[in-house]
């Protein structure tokens, strides 16, 4: 019968994690919180945040100094750096879940809802975040904002018109803008909790807050970092001067490097084909599923104990025939057989795990020991007197089953389960632990020799020859124990783990404050931003005699620009508009060698003849200046900023 096992990867990040372990021990390990810490920094973060917006003003003229007055002062200093460094400590946070949910095996068939909501959730982090970003309007927010109209200005509906937005003169546009930001940045962040609903919704008790050590500890990290390490800005932006550089923000901004690389639909070939793996891959990595329990109507008693321990809210509890019974969904049933463990009149079964013939061949073999493993933990290794069996998790084993086996001839019974928060089904160890220290039902009988049953806590890469010993010469000596000795990695040692927690802060901090540049530094830029609405074009829309309708299209328009007497651009514009008869936004920039330049920039309209404004200037441009071009609609001239 199959029964899922682990994985190559699994079993690397399980030595990974067990290190972990011995430091922080297996309840207070972060590695098996990350989604929980994840919406933790994503609360501080909210709280954080609104602190902050209510001393931020929207208008753009008064962002960047409103961002600088808060932070002068200390409280106001350290909120924006709780804000700033939990935003990129939940995306490290949501990214290693992401990837612990990959190598662990948890994210397909009965576990895709959770993974495609938690994809969006990853997308929506990176939407707030850059968002966040710009409202900050420094030379950063500029370029952030640059660069994602360029991106966004492949797709038809934005055209060059969003461009003028972000670089041209009229601050109003810019204030709109703003004004949508700030908006989107709010609502999403609700939105965020109704993916986040949608993420858990399948899973019973779901850890949405980590212990209480470590949120503590992350707390004060997040403080302590914030004072001795303040976020700053980049210089205030200016609407007519195009920054060549930025401070980069790695957790949010990656993928903007590729802007100055590769072509806008290259960009979104990546972007879209990115996601669309990710959002697909429960269904393009295929496997098997443990097979579902079975529910015997006639013997369930409808105690509710299988329904509130279901992982995954596979059962549900119906009245049939006036009486209360459980009844499986099997679309939602992972096969980890924990009901079975749980039920106290024995009324579920699962094929991975025939109990039956178990009982059987312990009594013939008589061994010595019973070693009941769920596939993700340590292997016994073969010795004689140990007999082996693999169940899907340790849960199964119910109470009434491991005293059965007593009863049938084995000295003992040692359960090998995963670490306590690191079960391939959530809570299986747990439940375990529970039920054999009398504090879950099914509880063991009063009479049973608890010294003859042991749990033991081992990753499947560890060698547990000495535990077994261990336990084989405690069942020789017959040494009592009150109750189920159960065996798990040391205790945490705090100083190491806050020293650990804090580390990350520190190695991260680079790749927040990392300057790049994204245009030549030897360079300086001839920028054209502008709307041009070109003359109309009167045109039948009939050949027959006497027709008298028309429609009404604009000329399109040819961009020259000549660089000391050298043409070095020439590109033709189309009125927008389904009809054509919309203005025309023009966006366009020329790079220049820093120098006395004469420059002529030529506007022709194509449809009609002998039609053209021209602008004639020389300009002493030194490295990393901006040349703005712009039109000026009323006087129907260009003009130079």
């Amino acid at each position: 019968m199959y029964i899922a096992s682990i994985t190559a990867l699994n079993k690397f990040f399980q030595r990974i994690a067990h290190s972990m372990s011995m430091i922080f021990s297996s309840h207070l390990n972060p590695l098996y919180y990350l989604g929980a810490l994840t919406i933790y920094l994503l609360i501080i973060d909210s709280i954080s945040g609104i602190y902050l917006f209510l001393f931020y003003s929207i208008d753009p003229k008064l962002s960047h100094e409103s961002v600088n007055i808060i932070s002068s002062q200390l409280i106001g200093n350290i909120m924006r750096g709780i804000h700033r460094y939990s935003s990129d400590a939940l995306m490290i946070t949501a990214i290693g879940h992401m990837i612990h949910v990959i190598i662990t095996d948890r994210f397909r068939m009965f576990r895709w809802i959770a993974w495609v909501s938690g994809v969006l959730t990853i997308l929506l982090f990176l939407f707030i975040g850059i968002s966040g970003y710009v409202l900050v309007w420094d030379e950063r927010a500029q370029l952030t904002s640059l660069l994602t109209a360029k991106f966004l200005s492949f797709v038809p509906v934005f055209g060059h018109a969003i461009m003028g937005t972000i670089l041209g003169t009229d601050i109003k546009n810019l204030g709109g803008l703003f004004r949508v930001l700030l908006f989107a940045h709010i609502a999403l962040t609700f939105f965020i909790v109704f993916v986040l609903w949608i993420h858990v919704m399948r899973i019973s008790r779901p850890k949405l807050i980590p212990p209480k050590y470590l949120w503590i500890t992350i707390t004060l990290s997040l403080v302590i970092f914030s004072i001795f390490f303040p976020p700053k800005s980049d210089a205030e932006a200016s609407l007519s001067k195009i920054p060549f550089g930025m401070s980069m923000d790695w957790f949010y901004l990656f993928g903007y490097p590729l802007l100055k690389i590769i072509p806008a639909s290259y960009d979104w070939a990546i972007f879209i084909g990115s996601f669309l793996l990710l959002f697909t891959l429960p269904w393009l990595i295929k496997g098997k599923r443990n097979p579902y329990a079975n529910i015997n109507k006639d013997k369930c008693v409808g105690c509710e104990q299988c329904y509130i321990d279901c992982p995954y809210r596979a059962i549900i509890m119906q009245h049939v025939d006036d009486k209360k019974k459980a009844m499986l969904f099997e679309n939602k049933c992972s096969g980890c057989a924990t009901c079975v463990g749980s039920c106290p009149v024995l009324a579920i079964d699962i094929p991975s795990f025939n109990i039956d013939s178990i009982l059987k061949t312990i009594e013939e073999k008589q061994p010595e020991v019973v070693a009941v493993r769920c596939s993700f933990s340590a292997t016994p290794p073969s010795k004689e007197g140990v007999l082996t069996f693999t169940v899907p998790c340790v849960s199964a084993l119910n109470p009434r089953y491991a005293e059965s086996m007593l009863e049938k001839g084995a000295k003992g019974v040692l359960m090998v389960a995963c670490e306590e928060r690191d079960c391939h089904f959530r809570e299986g160890n747990i439940w375990t632990d529970e039920r054999y220290e009398g504090k879950r039902i099914p509880k063991l009988k009063k009479n049973t020799d608890t010294s003859r049953i042991r749990i033991l806590q081992a990753p499947h890469y560890k060698d547990i020859s000495k535990e077994i010993e261990e336990f084989r010469s405690d069942l020789a000596s017959k040494k009592v124990y009150e109750k189920v000795l159960i065996k798990f990695p040391s205790k945490a040692h705090y100083l190491i783990a806050s020293v650990i927690l804090f580390v990350p802060l520190v190695i991260f901090y680079p790749l927040t404050t990392h300057r790049m540049s994204y245009y030549p530094q030897d360079k300086s830029v001839l920028v054209m931003s502008f709307k041009y609405r070109s003359s109309a074009i009167r045109k039948t829309n009939s050949t027959a005699p006497g027709a008298m309708k028309f429609k009404t299209d604009r000329s399109p328009i040819k961009i020259d620009v000549i660089i000391d007497g050298s043409h070095a651009y020439t590109k033709i514009y189309q009125p927008r508009g389904l009809r054509g008869d919309a203005a025309i936004y023009v966006y366009d920039e020329v790079l220049l060698s820093p120098k006395s330049t004469n420059i002529t920039i030529k506007l022709s309209e194509l449809a009609i003849k002998d039609k053209q404004i021209e602008l004639s200037t020389t300009k002493e441009l030194k490295a990393k200046d901006t040349l703005f071009i712009t039109y000026d609609d009323i006087h129907k001239q260009f003009m130079t900023l």
